[in-house]
């Protein structure tokens, strides 16, 4: 019987196609052979688990919005909308490693982003078809963002790293929330839908994902619409002061005084078509009058009537059109004046209040 062997130091190799130790003498017992073959697969290297990650493909459906033209740009329009993704990773630890314990989760090939990114505060805002609608990113407990470098997406291309998983964790959540945002003039339109990002896995130095293993999407279908016109703030509550007048100034019923000019300021789409309706709860029997305030401290018989630009007495619940609007600031002239309803007219304060109604199309 002879063995062959090789001696050689640990970790080494000697370059030999290495066999078992080889039995020529007859009657060798047959434990000897079973002996051997154990030695020899001994000599085999352990096989690591194969480890997997996967997530379920998850898509952000956010509602329609209408949109003002007084919005300002960089403002959050409608309402958030979140998900929460899980990514499950089996087989881990790897190997024995520090680096074999973790499979760290990347979020990355990006959709197209919008010109205003990145923004402050983080996220990643992208580009969609509506022009002036752009489409803003975040997530949590990690923030999103669309750096590009060695550990953010894939191959150094923007990304972020969504998390990682840790032996003996085998999973981790992350929550994205969207929601639109205004970047400029906006046209009304509908959304299409965008794949946001696809999400891969590798483990430092040692094993990657071979494709992507889940996308971020959004869905299609949202509407943007326009508010044709909104009321700007100086004339949402609007206070028209009259002059002191003399109550010798009232000839006879229906005189006026005090005639005292006001706008209405609205911001306005190009093209529109806009009225404005007047109301008011105390009518009185003249056109454009508001019946006297009665009371102590009031000026008896003595109401306020409201006029057109073009000085004409407002019909009351009746709807004034001002043609189609400008882009920007539409200002829409009225005036004020004191009325006499009745005899005899006394001296006090005059209080009168209307509402005006905004219709466009």
């Amino acid at each position: 019987m002879y063995v062959r062997t090789n001696t050689m130091g640990p970790g080494k190799s000697d370059g030999l196609n290495h066999k078992c130790g080889k039995i020529g003498a007859r009657g060798t017992p047959r434990m000897m052979w079973l002996l051997l073959a154990l030695v020899c697969l001994g000599w085999m290297p352990s096989k690591a688990l194969a480890v997997h990650c996967h997530a379920a493909t998850s898509t952000l459906s956010l509602p329609s919005v209408t949109v003002a033209p007084s919005t300002p740009v960089g403002a959050l329009l409608g309402t958030p909308v979140s998900v929460t993704m899980t990514f499950t990773c089996t087989g881990l630890p790897y190997d024995g490693s520090t680096f074999g314990q973790t499979a760290t989760i990347q979020a990355g090939n990006l959709a197209p982003r919008d010109a205003s990114d990145p923004v402050s505060g983080g996220g990643i805002v992208y580009a969609t078809n509506v022009p002036g609608i752009a489409l803003k990113l975040t997530a949590n407990p990690i923030q999103a963002s669309d750096n590009a470098c060695i550990r953010c997406g894939p191959g150094n291309t923007p990304g972020f790293e969504a998390g990682a998983v840790t032996y003996p964790a085998n999973s981790i959540s992350e929550t994205f929330t969207a929601q639109w945002v205004k970047t400029g003039p906006v046209t009304a339109g509908t959304v299409r839908s965008i794949r946001l990002m696809q999400f891969y896995w590798y483990i430092y130095g040692i094993s990657a994902s071979s494709g992507a293993i889940a996308n971020l999407n959004l869905g299609a279908g949202s509407k943007v619409s326009l508010v044709a016109c909104s009321v700007n703030m100086d004339s949402q509550n609007l206070s028209v002061v009259l002059p002191q007048v003399s109550t010798s100034a009232f000839a006879s019923v229906g005189a006026t005084t005090g005639k005292t000019p006001f706008k209405v300021n609205l911001t306005c789409q190009s093209g529109s078509k806009v009225s404005i309706t007047m109301t008011t709860a105390k009518p009185g029997t003249a056109v454009g009058v508001i019946a006297p305030t009665i009371g102590a401290g009031f000026a008896a018989h003595v109401g306020v009537q409201l006029l057109n630009g073009s000085n004409a007495p407002v019909t009351f619940n009746s709807a004034q059109p001002h043609g189609a609007t400008p882009n920007g600031t539409l200002s829409i002239p009225y005036f004020a004046q004191y009325y006499r309803t009745a005899s005899p007219v006394g001296s006090g304060r005059v209080k009168a209040t209307a509402t005006f109604n905004l219709t466009y199309q």
